[in-house]
């Protein structure tokens, strides 16, 4: 889809910006995002940079972010919704962190079924963009903001790695049970940052989890800019999603900033989960 390789080729192109907001802007400040998040200076300054390159598209309509209170209409086109650094507590540890984006063909709030791509960013030794659209999934490497490389994406069939985020404490009876199956037979991964994890995943295969608990009823991830883009790269690379109960694309949305649980991986393991938390 021509629009959204130039929405690709945009966010290549900004992404020496970003980088450079990680050596300028690493602590916190403070305000806090609508979810009641605190926020780092370089949440704030690159949802800016993003806001301001992906709004001058001709192919975009309008603008989400989970750093922004609600939608903004900025022009004839897409909807897309963006988390514009994951992981940003990772900055002060000097580990991994992304960008989360989805290009939806409805207003927002929108139905991970009216998605017509799903990417996230991955700035790690080299950067990467993995993308789905048109029924394929392709990493890209970004090198000075031009894009060096190209590789298909196909999640592998069997893998004996998961990872579920949060405290054991806090998870609901299901989960519990769920994790202590698992955990005797699997080798545990998580890092703290969703882009980081779902690209071994992506690559290993295996399990992971983002589920309700004590202290996030609703669950860690936001339905129009974290989980609904995944779940799309996931499921278009051959894998599954699930908020526990069915794929995450077909949760129905309520408002822009909602939560939803969620799980990716391979098909044998996510239906072990959904019939364990059922």
């Amino acid at each position: 889809m021509t629009d959204v390789r130039h929405l690709v080729d945009a966010i290549a192109a900004v992404i020496p910006e970003v980088r450079e907001q990680f050596r300028e802007a690493r602590g916190k400040t403070a305000t806090e995002n609508p979810s009641g998040d605190i926020q780092s200076s370089a949440d704030r300054q690159i949802d800016r940079l993003f806001r301001d390159k992906l709004a001058s598209l001709d192919a975009v309509g309008t603008f989400a972010s989970e750093e922004r209170e609600g939608v903004e209409n900025v022009g004839e086109g897409f909807s897309v919704a963006i988390d514009p650094l994951d992981g940003s507590s990772n900055l002060q540890s000097n580990n991994i962190v992304g960008t989360v984006v989805g290009v939806y063909d409805a207003p927002l709030p929108a139905s991970g079924r009216d998605l017509v791509a799903g990417l996230f960013v991955l700035y790690g030794p080299f950067t990467t963009v993995t993308v789905a659209v048109d029924e394929s999934v392709t990493r890209y490497v970004v090198d000075d903001g031009e894009i060096v490389d190209a590789n298909p994406v196909i999640i592998p069939d069997e893998s004996d790695i998961c990872g579920f985020a949060g405290a054991t404490n806090e998870w609901p009876k299901p989960v519990r049970e769920c994790w202590d199956d698992l955990h005797r037979d699997y080798k545990l991964r998580y890092t703290g940052a969703m882009v980081a994890d779902i690209t071994h995943l992506l690559v290993n295969g295996g399990l992971l989890g983002y589920p309700e608990r004590s202290s996030s009823p609703h669950g860690d991830l936001r339905l129009q800019y974290e989980a609904n883009p995944i779940a799309y790269i996931v499921e278009t690379a051959g894998g599954r999603s699930s908020t526990g109960r069915g794929s995450i694309l077909d949760r129905s949305p309520e408002e822009l900033h909602q939560h939803t649980p969620a799980y990716f991986g391979n098909a044998e393991q996510i239906d072990f989960l959904e019939s364990t938390l059922s």
